[in-house]
């Protein structure tokens, strides 16, 4: 349940970062990226969030869709340019190094779909509802917003059980990565204060991961 935790301390070894997270969380996180992907329209332009090694695009492109996806590690671009190179993507995957406050130099309209998994978690608040605001912005008008990401349970009995063993392996991520991740307390309410109607929210994993699916009813915004 909490080993998404580690993230920050396996982004370190980049090519290996998919098995040795799939191991630590017990399949959790690719068993995420698959509900993620199984949100998608088959033949979908999207753009991925957070792209890491490109595991979730080569999912999507599996399934017929064409990714635009950015990182801001560099490490986990090279990677995914690996991808790329080895599985012969490059007419259906293309990545770019930048965080999400290069959002704002997107086309408008652009995308049938926006997806993240595990990457609004990292982000600030301000970040995340400027990456919420551009998601809006570039996505068609109906396109999908599909966001799998750790949040805060919502009874008092199951955030005390989060906190108290999500605690000591924060303390221990952080000191060895000097960075950590922040449950989000509520993240289908900040997709509607971005415009997103709620299609869907799913939570599993003692209701500290959330799947949220909305649905852009604005088109572009100013």
């Amino acid at each position: 349940m909490f080993s998404y935790i580690f993230m920050k301390i396996l982004e370190g070894r980049p090519r290996s970062y998919d098995k040795r997270m799939d191991k630590a969380s017990r399949g959790k996180v690719r068993l995420a990226k698959e509900a993620v992907a199984g949100e998608i329209p088959e033949a979908a332009q999207v753009l991925e969030i957070g792209c890491g090694t490109g595991e979730l695009a080569s999912m999507l492109i599996a399934r017929g869709a064409t990714v635009n996806g950015f990182d801001a590690s560099p490490a986990m671009v090279e990677v995914s340019l690996e991808r790329i190179r080895d599985e012969g993507l490059k007419d259906r995957f293309s990545v770019q190094q930048m965080g999400v406050d290069g959002m704002d130099g997107l086309p408008g309209s652009s995308y049938d779909a926006v997806v993240s998994t595990l990457v609004f978690s990292e982000l600030s608040e301000d970040e995340r509802r400027f990456a919420l605001k551009h998601s809006n912005r570039v996505l068609k008008p109906g396109g999908k917003l599909v966001i799998g990401d750790e949040v805060v349970p919502r009874t008092l009995m199951r955030r005390l059980l989060h906190t108290l063993v999500r605690m000591p392996m924060l303390a221990a991520t952080y000191l060895v990565s000097q960075s950590s991740t922040h449950p989000i307390g509520d993240l289908a309410g900040e997709l509607k204060a971005a415009g997103f109607t709620v299609e869907k929210e799913s939570r599993s994993q003692g209701d500290s991961f959330a799947l949220v699916v909305g649905l852009c009813q604005k088109g572009d915004l100013v």
